[in-house]
C-alpha cells in the first residue's frame, strides 16, 4: 500500500510550513509516499493561477485509479483539498492538514477556508493540527498534531561571537508581528543604543517595507537593524551568532512557527507575547524558559533584561527543550497516531492501538 500527499498549492522559491511538514513525512516515514505538486503551473495573475491549479488537480484525481491507505492534503487551500475529496469520495481515506485559522484580511483564504472546514468536519478521517488548540475546530474528528519540526543535525549549540543581540527569521508579513517588533526594537535602542538586530525573511510584503517601517520609526539614526532577507541552512549559523531570538506574533494573530524553535535549538533564550498558543507550550510542553511578555514594553524590557547577560543562564536548558522538535521523532509519532485510528494497531508492535476513535496526544 501507498500514501499520497497532495502538495498542488506549494510554489517554487521558498517552502511553507506545510511544506516542510509533509517533506518530513516523505523522509522518514517507512512507507511509499507518492507526492502530487503543480509547481510547473506558476504564473500571474495569481487568482488566474489558482483556479487553474484547483482544476488540474480536480482533472488528476478523477483520472487516478489506484488505491492508497490514505490521502494526505498538506494545506487547507482549494487545490488541495478539493482532489483530496474526490479521492475520499472514491473510496481512499482522508488525513487532512490543517495548521492555520485564515486572517479576515486575506477575503479569499477567509472564505474559501470555511468551506474547506465544513468539508472536513463532514468527510476527513483524520485531522492534523499545528497544535491541540485548536481542537475545538473539529470537536468530532479524529485528530492529532505536530507543529513542524527542527533539523538537529543543523540545530545545535556551539560557542560563538555574539554578532548579534537578538535574530528575528520569518516571513515579512503583518501576521508575524513585523511593525510591532520595529517598534519594539526602537525602544530597546533608546535604552541600549549599540544594541543589533538580524532579521532574516523575505516574502509578502517584501525587506523594502521593513527598510520603510525603520526610516519611519528611526528616521537618519542608526537603527541597528541588519536585513539578511531569505536564507537558507545558513540560518542556523546567524542563530549562534545571536543572544536571543524574538518572536512578535501578536494575539489577533495567534500562532507559532519553527523558526524561533530553530534558533532555540541554538541556545537562544526565546522572547514572546503571552497568547493562548504560547501559553499551550510554557504550560503543556514546560517551555519555562521563555519570556512571554503582556504587551510591547514588558516585550522590550526582556530584550535589555537578556541581552545585558542573562542570556546565558539558560542557553544549554533553552536548547535541550527545543530537541522534542525533532523532525524525525515528530514524523513517526504522527503516523503512529494515524495507524492507531486508521488501522487500530501500535505500528511499533503490533498490538492494538486505541480502538480507532478519539483523539491523540490531547491536552486540552
Amino acid at each position: 500500500m501507498r500514501i499520497l500527499i497532495l502538495a498542488n498549492s506549494r510554489y517554487k522559491g521558498g517552502a511553507s510550513g506545510g511544506d516542510k511538514i509533509y517533506e518530513s513525512f516523505v523522509k522518514y516515514w517507512a512507507i511509499k509516499c507518492d507526492v502530487k505538486t503543480l509547481e510547473h503551473l506558476d504564473y500571474k495573475p495569481f487568482t488566474l493561477c489558482y483556479i487553474h491549479r484547483i482544476l488540474e488537480g480536480i482533472r488528476c484525481a478523477l483520472f487516478d485509479n489506484n488505491k492508497y491507505e490514505f490521502v494526505y492534503s498538506s494545506s487547507d487551500f482549494l487545490p488541495d483539498v478539493i482532489p483530496a475529496l474526490i479521492y475520499k469520495m472514491k473510496g481512499n481515506r482522508w488525513v487532512a492538514g490543517f495548521f492555520l485559522n485564515a486572517f479576515k484580511e486575506n477575503k479569499i483564504h477567509y472564505f474559501t477556508q470555511k468551506f474547506v472546514k465544513s468539508a472536513i468536519n463532514k468527510w476527513a478521517d483524520v485531522v492534523i493540527l499545528t497544535n491541540p488548540t485548536m481542537y475545538n475546530i473539529f470537536k468530532k474528528k479524529n485528530k492529532t498534531w505536530i507543529n513542524g519540526g527542527i533539523d538537529t543535525d543543523l540545530a545545535y549549540v556551539k560557542n560563538s561571537n555574539k554578532k548579534y543581540d537578538a535574530v528575528f527569521c520569518g516571513r515579512i508579513h503583518p501576521t508575524k508581528g513585523i511593525s510591532i517588533l520595529i517598534k519594539i526594537w526602537h525602544y530597546v535602542r533608546h535604552v541600549r543604543p549599540d544594541a543589533k538586530l538580524a532579521i532574516i525573511g523575505d516574502g509578502d510584503l517584501g525587506i523594502e517595507y521593513v527598510n520603510k517601517l525603520i526610516r519611519r520609526m528611526f528616521g537618519f539614526n542608526d537603527s541597528g537593524i541588519t536585513l539578511l532577507g531569505y536564507m537558507g541552512d545558513e540560518r542556523y549559523d546567524i542563530y549562534r551568532q545571536s543572544k536571543i531570538v524574538l518572536y512578535p506574533t501578536p494575539m489577533k494573530y495567534d500562532h507559532f512557527s519553527m523558526a524561533p524553535v530553530e534558533a532555540m535549538a541554538c541556545g537562544c533564550p526565546l522572547v514572546a507575547f503571552k497568547t493562548l498558543t504560547t501559553m499551550f507550550y510554557h504550560d503543556h510542553l514546560d517551555m519555562e524558559k521563555c519570556y512571554l511578555a503582556d504587551n510591547e514594553i514588558t516585550f522590550a524590557e526582556a530584550i535589555v533584561t537578556l541581552i545585558d547577560g542573562d542570556w546565558k543562564l539558560n542557553v544549554l536548558e533553552t536548547a535541550e527543550w527545543a530537541k522534542q522538535f525533532d523532525y524525525k521523532h515528530q514524523s513517526l509519532d504522527v503516523l503512529d497516531n494515524i495507524r492507531e485510528i486508521l488501522v487500530d494497531e501500535n505500528i511499533d508492535n503490533g498490538t492494538p492501538g486505541n480502538g480507532g476513535d478519539g483523539t491523540v496526544k490531547c491536552f486540552v
